[in-house]
């Protein structure tokens, strides 16, 4: 071969080579697992005394701190409230207010007769004296009554009559709806009055009854219609007072020692991102079945009048004890548990979930050890647990109960 011969060969070889080395590299099997994977590919060897397992099935402790809590959750209530409901048959005359109408003390809100049974002129009125009468008295009845008395005005015709839910000379019966320290749950009071049984009343079946707002409040589940005639223990409408809120949330009895009264509770409203401030004033425990009943006073202030009313749903949660150590874990380390709930926020749970983890002792021996969910990152997909002590190693692969005492090899 000639100089020129394998000058040009040489040439060749080393065009070769560098196209070569600029070729991507061929695809690997390998894949490279992951803290939050949901799968290990490596296979286990489990014997009667020891289970072989890779690196990847064996977590190190990550330490986390965090403020243990409890989460709230009810629907707001007004703490005062009353229900308006018929005694005896009667006819609505007039519905002085609305559905959600905001009324103030003393403000008129229905105008009812009593049906009488022995009187056929009365459970069949002429409508034309109906209304002739109705427009006659009108003026009269929609007089405000005085705070400085609860009784009837002795200005009031002997055929009308002027009442509030404090009168006992109705007939309504009011509920008075409250918080009570000596009921487990809200206790009800109920006033029963009973004009249309005296004397005078009986001479004039056609006694008109003004019902008055005995406190500031919301006009709520007003179905009535004017010249309606209603049985007995008929609705006829609730008064709230918004402007003292409270919520009842239910937990299991286990909760008790970590709560007491007094303690703050910071809560928000479903839909919204604002947060409130409430107080736990009352612990009650439930016979059957046993639970514990947590009653939260929403703590007035500018931003709750703006924006809480009954019925809105709240998540809170109240902080108990020291601030604690707990480990962050993939799912995969969790076993035993159902963790839909800690998928949406808050993502924690109203009380810690209970799981089980495999542990690696110092003794190299596996431990299935009962641990507490306390919260989910949904950034990292991971979880932090309570009661792992910093000194072992988890053991990430799904073991069978048996595999209890056994020895771990690693390889």
């Amino acid at each position: 071969m000639t100089a020129s011969q394998i000058l040009k060969t040489s040439t060749y070889l080393l065009s070769a080579l560098i196209l070569a080395a600029c070729q991507p590299s061929a695809p690997t099997d390998a894949s490279v697992m992951s803290d939050d994977s949901t799968t290990v590919d490596t296979p286990l060897v489990i014997t009667d005394d020891s289970v072989t397992m890779a690196p990847d099935h064996i977590l190190s402790i990550k330490p986390s701190r965090y403020q243990p809590s409890i989460g709230l959750q009810g629907n707001l209530e007004p703490v005062k409230q009353i229900k308006l409901m018929t005694v005896h048959p009667m006819n609505i005359e007039d519905v002085l207010v609305t559905e959600g109408q905001l009324v103030e003390k003393d403000m008129p809100l229905l105008i009812v007769r009593r049906v009488r049974s022995d009187d056929s002129e009365a459970t069949s009125p002429n409508p034309t004296d109906n209304n002739a009468t109705t427009a006659a008295k009108r003026p009269q009845e929609r007089e405000l009554m005085s705070e400085a008395t609860d009784t009837e005005k002795s200005e009031n015709s002997d055929n009308s009559k002027s009442v509030t839910a404090k009168d006992k000379s109705s007939d309504v019966q009011e509920s008075d709806a409250s918080v009570s320290d000596n009921d487990d749950n809200t206790s009800v009071k109920d006033n029963v009055i009973n004009s249309g049984d005296n004397e005078s009343d009986s001479k004039s079946p056609y006694n008109l009854v003004t019902i008055r707002a005995s406190f500031k409040g919301r006009v709520q589940g007003l179905s009535i219609k004017a010249r309606e005639q209603l049985a007995a223990r008929t609705p006829l409408l609730q008064l709230n007072d918004e402007t003292q809120l409270y919520f009842v949330s239910t937990l299991p009895i286990q909760a008790k020692p970590q709560l007491s009264i007094g303690q703050t509770v910071n809560f928000s409203v479903d839909g919204q991102s604002d947060n409130f401030t409430g107080q736990i004033s009352k612990l009650t425990v439930t016979s059957q079945p046993k639970k514990l009943l947590v009653h939260v006073d929403v703590i007035e202030n500018k931003a709750s009048r703006a924006t809480l009313l009954p019925n809105m749903k709240v998540i809170g949660r109240v902080d108990y004890g020291q601030i604690d150590v707990g480990t962050i874990v993939p799912e995969r380390a969790l076993h035993d548990v159902d963790l839909a709930e800690l998928h949406k926020p808050p993502y924690k749970p109203l009380i810690p979930l209970t799981a089980n983890v495999w542990i690696i002792g110092q003794d190299q021996r596996l431990m299935r050890r009962p641990i507490e969910v306390v919260e989910y990152n949904p950034t990292t997909k991971q979880y932090l647990i309570a009661g792992i002590s910093n000194d072992s190693l988890i053991c990430l692969a799904d073991l069978p109960i048996d595999s209890n005492g056994k020895k771990v090899i690693v390889s």
